[in-house]
């Protein structure tokens, strides 16, 4: 009895690793360089472009918070440009005194009633002139009730008269004199010896052309040439004082000769500085906006009268008149050629190529038929044949020429009209 078959094994059948009959495994390296980088750029660009674009927003707002907290004006105590104050506000700090900006009369005035009588010193500085008298004399008047120390930084000649009326102005700084010397005994001007003269970019007063004024007080320092007016004066209390020179109290010059030791004995006698810089806020605002009336100059309205009444005479007297009619006889005869040509225009001008073809064609079958004695009645098949006889051309290569063809453009117009031409010449000669 014979042993039974074994049974078919179920595990496929694992070909040998290497032998003549392996298959070769294809391994992808990533292709080229270039190709893995738009690969990576495909795969990873949302986030790319969303980090910059986060990136980019948070940059903008860093700038723009940083830029809104810093000043940009002449002698701000938040300014660290060359014209600004900040080094002088800094230091004052720094040795005890409460520096507080403000940018309005009624700030300063509610800062004086908040720091109590006898309390502070009110720096005022005004470049673009935008205090009136009125506003002047009430921030004297609540100096004043306050028992408060006004120094004022390059004032006007109108602003001098309101702070005090012991000083006054007396024109400006003679060009050239870089450091001017105290010779007076007032003990602020005296500890700082010499300051500068000279005014720095930035801090011109509007309208002036230059930023160092002279005035005459009670005392009167550093004046230049040994005059008698002087870049320092005060009234005889001393509770009110005017700097010419508004660059003595800038970052640029804080540090040159005694202007330091000047501006910090000015502005740091009292625990409270109230630093006050004009601004658009001080300027009144209407109860109604001006009518177009207000707005108009009063010598609008006589000129305007003026220029229309000269323009009316002048078109009374050089103004076209109709005169009388011009008779022509009729029918008015134009030349055919120029018909013809006027016609050819117009075809052009609308591109209407078929249209102007349709009239050659007409034509040349019109002419052709007289020149064939075939009559006016003749259609144009009959032309057609007539012509194929008298010249022995094809019959088809005629009737497209004459009758069917129609140019696509104006290069195909131009063959059709030298081919009816030429055969019109020729069954012409014949």
């Amino acid at each position: 009895m014979s042993a039974p078959a074994p049974a078919p094994s179920t595990a496929p059948a694992t070909e040998p690793a290497n032998g003549p009959d392996a298959r070769a495994v294809f391994a992808a390296d990533g292709g080229t360089r270039s190709e893995r980088l738009r690969t990576w750029w495909r795969k990873h660009r949302f986030w790319l472009l969303a980090g910059t674009a986060f990136v980019l927003v948070i940059t903008v707002s860093v700038v723009l918070g940083l830029s809104g907290q810093r000043s940009g004006g002449p002698l701000a105590i938040d300014n660290p440009a060359p014209e600004g104050g900040r080094a002088a506000a800094s230091v004052l700090r720094g040795q005890g005194v409460e520096v507080t900006a403000t940018d309005s009369l009624e700030a300063t005035i509610a800062a004086l009633q908040a720091n109590g009588p006898a309390a502070s010193t009110v720096l005022v500085y005004d470049p673009q002139t935008l205090l009136r008298p009125t506003q002047l004399a009430e921030l004297s008047g609540a100096a004043t009730d306050h028992d408060a120390k006004v120094v004022g930084i390059a004032p006007g000649p109108l602003a001098v008269q309101k702070l005090s009326s012991d000083i006054s102005s007396a024109g400006v700084a003679p060009a050239g004199a870089a450091a001017v010397q105290a010779d007076c005994a007032n003990p602020d001007a005296s500890a700082a010896g010499s300051i500068d003269s000279e005014s720095i970019d930035g801090l011109g007063t509007a309208g002036s052309g230059t930023s160092v004024f002279l005035y005459r007080g009670t005392q009167t320092c550093f004046t230049p040439d040994g005059g008698t007016a002087g870049l320092l004066a005060s009234n005889s209390t001393g509770s009110v004082s005017v700097l010419g020179n508004a660059g003595v109290v800038s970052n640029n010059s804080l540090a040159s000769r005694g202007n330091a030791a000047l501006v910090f004995r000015l502005l740091g006698s009292r625990p409270q500085l109230i630093w006050y810089t004009a601004s658009l806020k001080d300027v009144p605002v209407a109860s109604q906006p001006p009518s177009l009336a207000e707005l108009t100059p009063a010598w609008i309205f006589p000129a305007s009268a003026w220029l229309l009444l000269v323009g009316v005479v002048g078109m009374l007297w050089r103004g076209r008149r109709n005169g009388p009619l011009v008779t022509e006889p009729l029918p008015v005869i134009v030349k055919a050629s120029e018909t013809v040509t006027g016609r050819a225009r117009l075809y052009q001008d609308a591109k209407a190529v078929d249209t102007a073809a349709r009239t050659l064609q007409h034509a040349t079958l019109t002419r052709l038929a007289r020149q064939l004695r075939l009559g006016a009645t003749a259609g144009p098949d009959a032309v057609v044949a007539a012509v194929a006889g008298h010249t022995g051309r094809n019959g088809r290569e005629l009737h497209q020429l004459l009758v069917a063809g129609v140019p696509r453009n104006e290069k195909e117009m131009l063959t059709m009209a030298t081919q009816l031409a030429a055969l019109e010449e020729e069954v012409t000669q014949r």
